[in-house]
Parts: C-alpha cells; structure tokens; sequence
C-alpha cells in the first residue's frame, strides 16, 4: 500500500514537470532495464552512434537538420565509469556540411545505492568543447533513479557554465522520465528536459527548436546490440519534431550487467 502510494506521488510530480517545465531529454535507457545507475559496471565496455533528425518546419523539408553523435563508455571501478564523445556539424539538407562540431568527456559515480538498487543517486560532471567555435560547456549533474516494482522514474537536475568570448553564462535546467522495463528486454517511457547538455543552446544541439519538449523513448535488447528510438516534440509555441536512433554495442570484459 505505501508502495503503491509513493509510486502515485512521483507520477504525479512528473507529470507536474511535464506540463510546467517541458523540455526534450536524452536518456541512456540501456542502464536502466537492468536497474543500474548511470555507471557501467567495472570492466564493462559499451560503444554507441546516434542520429538526430529534426524537421524544424514542416512545409519546407529543406531545412531539417541532423547531425551524429558517438560515445564510448567503460566502467572503471565498481561506482566509478567513463565516457568519451564526439557530434558531428550540425546542419541542414540544403547546406549538407561535414565535420566534427564538438568532443566531450563524462564521468559518472554513484553515491548513494539505497535497498539493494531500489534508489541510486549520481555525481556526474562533464565537459563539452567546440571544435571551430569559441565555447566550452561545464556541466555538472545528480540524476535520482527510483526502481518501483517494473518503473523507473527519473529526476535529473543539472547545472551548467558556459564560457565563450570571455563571459560566462550560467544555467540551471534539468530533465526527468518514467519508464517501464518490459520483462528486462525492452523499455517504454516519457520525459521531459529544460536546458540540460542535450537541449541547451550552449553548443546548438537540440532536436527541437527551443530549449523545451517532451518525448516519448522506446528501447530494445537484441543479442549485443541495444536500440533506443526518442520522438521529440517541441513546446511552448514551438512546432518543429525530432527523432533520435541509437544504437549501442557493449561488451562484457570482466563483469556481468
């Protein structure tokens, strides 16, 4: 019954968030069917690309714009891992340009483990660095995660500083989701984000225009291979949509997920 009450209270705080501060987030649903933190497990190498595509107005197709994003991860202690990155130019089907945009670089530890993985509380703190132009982004971040019987619910609070010709700006945002892990093989949820590292304008990276949306994810296992599909929809008199792919190859060097 208690259980059953607190899982009713977190819905309904987020869907406070999803109605009051919309925004586009970007999970790695992977962790979450086998109700980890954020961390990969030590020893456990992962690698994976993911392509936006986002139609900023629908009756002129030649300005969508995409762009790919490539990531490694490796768990380096038990609560400890890392992760390397890099996205391509963002651009349109008119301009079709070429290059790399930006690198960056993760680490994640986990704090908190409360009642054997039923909360977990994350340190992240993250560095995003612009390849041509004047930027570099400091992000650092708490995620919660709440495993409730097959949910996971997700609040994502996130503080970033960015500098660039001298100055700097500074920005709190955050993103949360729900989640439902279908039988450890599959996951299905919703989310919300305001101005974290996916969505901010900091470094141009959004799949909607503006800095609020909400999303519906859905993800997969095959063999050693997981896939993760987001639709994004812009808010708050935003009417352009994203779609997110991935796909992420991971191998187990010491370590069972």
């Amino acid at each position: 019954m208690l259980r059953k009450s607190i899982l009713t209270t977190l819905v309904s705080a987020l869907l406070v968030i999803l109605f009051t501060a919309n925004g586009y987030p970007c999970f790695d649903t992977f962790l979450f069917i086998h109700k980890k933190s954020m961390v990969y497990p030590v020893g456990y190498t992962a690698a994976d690309v993911l392509a936006e595509y986002s139609v900023n107005d629908t009756r002129n197709a030649g300005g969508d714009s995409y762009f790919t994003n490539y990531n490694v991860y490796y768990g380096l202690a038990e609560r400890f891992s890392v992760q390397f990155g890099m996205s391509t130019v963002e651009t349109t089907r008119e301009e079709s340009q070429n290059g790399v945009d930006s690198w960056s670089v993760r680490g994640v530890f986990n704090a908190l483990n409360i009642a054997n993985g039923t909360y977990y509380l994350d340190l992240i703190l993250e560095h995003h660095t612009g390849v041509e132009a004047d930027g570099n982004t400091t992000v650092f971040s708490v995620p919660n995660i709440f495993n409730i019987s097959n949910f996971i619910l997700v609040i994502h609070p996130v503080y970033e500083i960015n500098r660039a010709e001298g100055a700097n700006e500074y920005v709190w945002g955050g993103h949360g989701g729900i989640f439902y892990n279908v039988n450890n093989r599959g996951i299905i949820g919703i989310g919300a984000e305001y101005a974290s590292p996916q969505s901010s304008s900091a470094l141009n990276r959004q799949l909607t225009d503006g800095e609020f949306a909400a999303s519906l994810f859905v993800g997969f296992n095959f063999g050693n291979l997981y896939f993760q599909n987001e639709f994004a929809k812009g808010l708050q008199n935003s009417r352009d949509y994203g779609v997110a792919a991935t796909v992420k190859l991971f191998l187990d060097l010491g370590m069972h997920i």
